[in-house]
């Protein structure tokens, strides 16, 4: 803790870039926009930084260097890349998570149960941009597919380095996404029949 604290800004600047390569790296022909995401990811810790801004630098750092944190988003970044390969690259599209941001927040904030009628809608409307981004139909293995893809965007490592990266940065802190897709999750989850098996 007190090495990562000691870095100097060009080491702070490999390391960081080191966990954005890893992550990012190779995916940009597929998705070109990763590029401004990776700028976005970047700490940029002040010449005179407070107390809270070095320790929120090296719990970043920390996490950055975690193999399996670096797996996690690869794999979101991964699925990404393939939503916006496999989509008319003539007109922009939201990602899944926007969109499940989009059409679940409102219903969280209403109060509406994952498991009432009122929840059915929301969820065909997400499943529906899912089965659009991807070219399939709407179906059981596309489903489970979206439960896989909405796991791993709620990592709560995720939540926290962007938590992280807003202190280093002097950000407004981000708001909370995970009782968005929990409660996604949830509603998904509940429409959705277990796969059979053979």
């Amino acid at each position: 803790m007190h090495r990562l604290a000691q870095l100097s800004e060009d080491e702070r600047r490999r390391l960081i870039g080191d966990f954005l390569d890893t992550v990012f790296g190779g995916l940009d022909a597929a998705a070109p926009a990763f590029a401004g995401v990776m700028r976005s990811m970047t700490p940029e810790l002040p010449d005179n930084p407070d107390a809270e801004q070095v320790q929120a630098w090296v719990e970043l750092a920390e996490l950055s260097l975690d193999p399996d944190f670096r797996a996690s988003v690869r794999r979101m970044a991964e699925d990404q890349a393939a939503e916006q390969a496999r989509s008319d690259t003539t007109v922009p599209r939201r990602d899944i998570t926007a969109a499940v941001r989009d059409q679940a927040g409102p219903a969280l904030t209403a109060g509406i149960d994952p498991a009432s009628p009122q929840a059915d809608p929301i969820v065909a409307a997400f499943t529906a941009h899912y089965a659009q981004l991807l070219g399939c139909p709407d179906g059981i293995e596309l489903r489970h597919r979206l439960a896989t893809r909405l796991e791993t965007v709620n990592d709560p490592r995720r939540e926290r380095y962007l938590q992280l990266l807003a202190v280093v940065n002097g950000w407004a802190a981000p708001e909370s996404l995970a009782p968005v897709f929990g409660w996604s999750l949830q509603a998904l989850r509940i429409r959705t029949p277990r796969r059979t098996t053979p």
